[in-house]
């Protein structure tokens, strides 16, 4: 019987191929080149093998490191060795498993999610999800377990940014937990009121106060006593009136109010910030970085002057500021913009052209020199050169350049629509070049040049000795010519 969207014999062929492709990659010496129906070819960026068959489609793969083998963009495996870990992706980002050593995860959708492990504190949990409706964590610890089915009943802990939730007929009631602070909530978000931790009630948006005293606690790393700031808080009329005191017991209390449009107003040892029918004028005095910033109207036209900042924006013909560190452009955004980045150990520029369109992103390790570069035009190129010389460059690129780290990506989509790609690799005196999924590949290694067109039909090979050409799927053989000494 086939599966619900293909019929069996949809897959057999394809588990052939798989099956014949896996048994070429155990034999290094056993090389086909029929691309792209079947090739098999050394990887240039790393040690290991490679075949790929039926076009994009069908692909496996060996390092010394990891094993792995896809029918793109439909299914793909990958096992790391030495680690356990274990990757399986189904059209890849819908349905996604994940095993690292005794921890496991599937997600579906991002909707629907299930599974777990032992955890660091020698428990072991399950968790299933069915978001946002339903929540569930069997633990051998039974303080860890819960279940909850919104909007009727429910418990969460350590999830949605908080410890603890506690729900009865969502919206209705709803109790959460952050720390020491517990919130009450009715006919959430108006009505809530706070303890413990903190002090304080809402009535939203009609008026709300709070407070916080500040604390000393350890510090759990440093066994140091520490202090833990307080505030206080006020709205009438939210978000029109607002009153807060942020940071008390701390070195830099920071005072904010605020009668929108009116006026808002920051005032703190480090900084003072005045706003005059906000947003549109404003002026900030920063006397930790030492720099004063106009705008007027903010956020389109702004300049600040001083040793820890200096700025001109005139939002979105120009703009351009900088600091000890950094130093960004924009011009016409966003149709070009630039951010440059220099630490003592790392100079970064990363320049782009209307958002992702175009990138262009260069690294350099200021004590060794390596360097790495990374640049991309959608859809039509993407480049990479890492910092050991290694570079790649394929054409055409989905979403490599938005991306770039993606490695999900890279295996169930970039077989499919990198139309050709470029391959070296200096350290190992190895370069490759695929053109049309192998139908003309060129490879070179430590002098040797090998080359494949139309399914194998015709071949070359290159060494100092000469160049060999091979017919009708034979391998390359170089005559040699011998000389007869003279009588």
């Amino acid at each position: 019987m086939g599966s619900l969207f293909f019929p069996t014999s949809f897959y057999l062929p394809l588990l052939a191929v798989c099956s014949l492709s896996r048994g070429a990659a155990d034999l290094p010496s056993a090389r086909t080149e029929a691309g792209p129906l079947f090739h098999h070819l050394a990887l240039t960026l790393s040690l290991g093998d490679r075949v790929e068959a039926i076009g994009p489609f069908v692909w496996t793969e060996t390092t010394p490191t990891l094993t792995g083998w896809g029918v793109s963009p439909f299914v793909s495996f990958r096992r790391e060795i030495g680690v356990e870990r274990t990757q399986i992706e189904f059209l890849y980002p819908l349905v996604t498993h994940d095993r690292y050593g005794d921890q496991v995860r599937w997600q579906a959708f991002q909707l629907l999610s299930w599974g777990g492990g032992p955890g660091s504190d020698e428990t072991t949990a399950h968790r299933f999800t069915v978001f946002p409706v339903y929540f569930r964590q069997n633990s051998t610890d039974s303080a860890q377990s819960y279940q909850a089915l919104l909007p009727f009943y429910g418990t969460l802990k350590n999830r949605l940014f908080r410890d603890e939730i506690h729900f009865l007929a969502f919206p209705l009631w709803m109790q959460t937990r952050k720390r020491d602070v517990i919130t009450d909530n009715y006919l959430v978000p108006f009505v809530h009121k706070r303890r413990d931790g903190a002090n304080g009630w809402q009535l939203w948006p009609v008026y709300g106060q709070e407070t916080r005293v500040p604390l000393s606690r350890t510090n759990t790393l440093t066994d140091l006593p520490e202090i833990v700031p307080g505030h206080e808080k006020r709205f009438l009329a939210w978000p029109f009136l607002l009153s807060e005191i942020q940071g008390i017991g701390s070195a830099n209390p920071t005072t904010n109010r605020a009668a929108l449009p009116l006026f808002a107003t920051t005032r703190s040892p480090n900084q003072d910030n005045t706003t005059v029918l906000w947003p549109f004028f404003t002026k900030t005095v920063n006397r930790e970085k030492q720099f004063e910033e106009w705008g007027a109207p903010w956020p389109f036209i702004g300049w600040a002057n001083g040793e820890g900042k200096s700025a001109r924006r005139f939002w979105p013909l120009y703009g351009r500021a900088s600091n000890t560190n950094v130093a960004s452009l924009f011009v016409l955004w966003p149709a070009y913009s630039r951010k440059d980045l220099i630490t003592e150990n790392l100079e970064r520029k990363n320049t782009r052209g209307l958002l992702y369109l175009w990138s262009d992103v260069s690294e350099r390790d200021r004590q060794s020199g390596a360097e790495y570069r990374r640049r991309s035009l959608w859809p039509l190129a993407y480049h990479w050169r890492d910092r050991e010389g290694r570079e790649r460059l394929q054409l055409l690129a989905g979403a490599e350049g938005a991306f770039p780290h993606n490695e999900g990506i890279q295996r169930a989509w970039s077989p499919i629509w990198s139309l050709y790609r470029s391959e070296k690799n200096p350290k190992a005196d190895a370069a490759s070049q695929s053109l049309l999924w192998n139908l003309w590949r060129w490879e070179s290694q430590s002098g040797k040049t090998q080359s494949s067109f139309f399914f194998g039909f015709v071949k070359s090979e290159r060494t100092a000795d000469g160049r060999a050409w091979g017919w009708l799927w034979r391998k390359p053989t170089l005559k040699k010519t011998v000389i007869h000494p003279k009588p």
